[in-house]
């Protein structure tokens, strides 16, 4: 086995009270295989001793402090931009890793140039024996999910694919690929303010000719506290959040010609989410406001990703039926 490169591994943990997670993410990120590493935690105004913690418990751990909850994307962005790695690790507080996981990504990203995004198997902390996700699925709907969450884990995802995208939970991402895919400064898009900015991310990678992979042998635990099925446990300002980026994420990267195909089931599904937020979560019309206020800004954000696209029309349609081998 071919020996694995030594550059710098930066691995960004954003936290708002997540203090109860950082014991075992931390120390899962100090017993790694893998060398070197800095790690740089970006705390959104916590008020539950994280930083205190972090000060005190692992002082080599590089901290910036917001004054505010400044959200998932822009503090993610704050933490890449003062990261000196070849590759960036973005990790959720609430996953810890097996100690081997960052070695073994690293590895598959190496394994090709064009790789830009590695995934991992993440199993659920609460129960090891089922998957958290093996990656993004897209579909012709244009509803991304967990590929196999909440599934037993029986080895049916036990061979390294490629996939359409690469959770944010802990995501292994390579610096010339985030330079060449941000936009407008942006790494995340700070529209999102917080979740499906992963989708994003691996959609434009896509466009832009990267790969997104998935390694088995990676393995990490990741302690969700809700899954698919389970929607009443959804806070309402993610479940806002996630509707509104479902759309600006559509309105940015979205071609007419992957459209086409999809189109039939793609305005059967909106005349159903229409009915059901208007009968069942008329909340949700908040995120529907949100996304008309937000249009002009991401219609600028659309003509950079489009004028920087290099895949063919239509090239990415395969990706809306699921993963296919590596």
């Amino acid at each position: 086995m071919d020996a694995v490169p030594n550059k710098l591994v930066s691995v960004i943990l954003v936290s708002w009270n997540g203090r109860e997670y950082l014991p075992e993410a931390l120390s899962s990120l100090y017993r790694q295989t893998y060398a070197p590493l800095e790690i740089i935690l970006v705390d959104n105004a916590s008020r539950d001793g994280t930083v205190e913690y972090v000060e005190s418990e692992y002082p080599g751990v590089i901290l910036l402090r917001n004054p505010e909850n400044y959200g998932f994307c822009k503090a993610n962005n704050q933490g890449i931009r003062i990261a000196k790695g070849s590759y960036l690790l973005l990790l959720n507080p609430d996953v810890r890793l097996k100690e081997d996981f960052i070695e073994k990504a690293v590895r598959t990203a190496e394994s090709e140039e064009k790789i830009g995004m590695v995934s991992g198997k993440l199993l659920t902390a609460r129960d090891p024996t089922r998957i958290d996700t093996t990656g993004i699925v897209l579909e012709k709907t244009r509803r991304a999910l967990d590929r196999g969450q909440g599934e037993p884990d029986r080895g049916q995802y036990d061979r390294r694919e490629e996939v359409f995208g690469v959770s944010a939970a802990a995501c292994l991402c390579r610096r010339e690929m985030l330079e060449a895919v941000k936009v407008q400064g942006e790494y995340l898009d700070e529209l999102f303010f917080a979740y499906k900015e992963d989708v994003d991310l691996s959609w434009r990678a896509r466009l832009m000719g990267w790969r997104c992979v998935y390694t088995p042998d990676a393995i990490g635990y990741h302690d969700r506290t809700w899954f698919l099925g389970n929607r009443n446990r959804i806070p309402r300002r993610i479940r806002r959040h996630s509707l509104k980026n479902r759309y600006l994420m559509m309105l940015k990267n979205d071609r007419w010609s992957e459209i086409r195909p999809c189109l039939k089931a793609l305005l059967g599904y909106e005349l159903k989410s229409l009915g059901y937020i208007l009968f069942r979560e008329p909340h949700l019309i908040r995120a529907l406001f949100q996304v008309i206020r937000l249009f002009p800004q991401a219609l600028r954000k659309r003509r950079g990703i489009q004028e920087k696209a290099t895949v063919g029309k239509g090239d990415l349609i395969r990706w809306f039926q699921g993963g296919r081998s590596f």
